[in-house]
């Protein structure tokens, strides 16, 4: 299974999705077939991570100070399984250019971007406990799927 997590931008909420995500996937055997990546609807190629994303991620065990910005391909669209978009205007942005709605979860994360560093922290929490969910919802179907 691929997921892309998707923001504005791709130099805050996407990538603190994808960091944490990660962790989520080495601590955890029923998500070992997943991969993460992330990127943005009008992102700047080739742009760091913000540093208070980089600093706010480390709180929960995820190291993005290596992240680069990427804009969404074709081959991304055409490519991943499910779209985890930090609001609903990314999921409509995506569904105009048809992407089918049952490929869409949006985890609704306020952009911290500009804001100071207990911004980003509560950000990043609100996307750690949204991922949570996300997590047993994704063992859930690849458990249906392996029974079926």
């Amino acid at each position: 299974m691929k997921i892309l997590f998707v923001c504005t931008g791709n130099t805050c909420r996407s990538p603190m999705a994808e960091g944490i995500f990660k962790t989520f996937i080495t601590k955890d055997n029923k998500l070992k077939d997943v991969q993460v990546s992330s990127a943005g609807l009008m992102a700047t190629e080739g742009q760091k991570a913000t540093e208070n994303a980089v600093i706010a991620c480390k709180e929960f065990g995820a190291d993005i100070s290596g992240h680069i910005s990427h804009s969404i391909t074709t081959k991304m669209l055409d490519e991943t399984d499910l779209f985890v978009c930090m609001t609903m205007t990314h999921a409509q942005a995506l569904m105009s250019g048809n992407v089918p709605k049952n490929k869409i979860y949006v985890l609704n994360v306020q952009d911290p971007f500009g804001g100071n560093l207990e911004t980003y922290k509560e950000c990043c929490h609100n996307i750690y406990d949204q991922l949570l969910i996300l997590a047993q919802l994704i063992e859930r179907k690849l458990e249906n799927e392996k029974h079926n």
